[in-house]
């Protein structure tokens, strides 16, 4: 009993240290900018040692966990708020062009990485999910699922668009928007 409590003490303690690292890692890119900051930073803004913070992970590993749980948030956040779909994509794209080197490192690191499918998987089903909601009954949920996946696949085309130049942060949104007409066009939804 009492060796339960410990490793539940320990358990908790750990998973607040990783959060702490976490936290202090997204803050550190954010105000340091991403290049500029690295993992000997993070363990003394956080008051832990650089070993600790390379059990979180790495400085790449960090960014894709600390940009993951902000999208995970902000889905949480969006949860069937409104019907309207650009309202889905809105906050991702401000997210993402508001932080222009952050969002371009994080490409980088999903590419470079190479084993976060599993990652981008978790945060494609939020989203499609979350499209799904919002379309409710004005489309079978098969089709739904379809609309949604399609979507996803544009809004990811649409950022590589933008991080690559192609169009500057308004176009983006013309674009989103655009795409999202022509899919309820396509597909019957009103």
């Amino acid at each position: 009993m009492f060796s339960e409590q410990v490793q539940s003490s320990r358990a908790t303690q750990k998973e607040a240290t990783r959060n702490k690292v976490l936290d202090t890692a997204y803050a550190l890119f954010v105000s340091v900018g991403y290049a500029d900051t690295n993992v000997r930073a993070i363990a003394q803004k956080a008051n832990v040692s650089v070993g600790t913070v390379m059990n979180v992970g790495s400085k790449q590993s960090l960014l894709i966990q600390t940009i993951g749980h902000r999208i995970t948030v902000m889905h949480d956040e969006l949860r069937g708020q409104s019907d309207n779909l650009l309202d889905v994509l809105a906050p991702f794209l401000k997210m993402f062009t508001g932080q222009e080197e952050l969002s371009k490192a994080y490409g980088a690191a999903l590419i470079t990485q190479g084993d976060n499918g599993e990652i981008l998987n978790e945060l494609r089903t939020l989203l499609v999910d979350e499209i799904v909601l919002r379309l409710g009954n004005m489309l079978p949920k098969d089709a739904a699922k379809e609309f949604a996946t399609i979507l996803y696949n544009i809004y990811l085309g649409l950022l590589l668009g933008w991080a690559a130049g192609a169009y500057d942060t308004d176009e983006l949104s013309i674009h989103a928007n655009s795409s999202i007409s022509r899919l309820k066009i396509a597909y019957g939804v009103k």
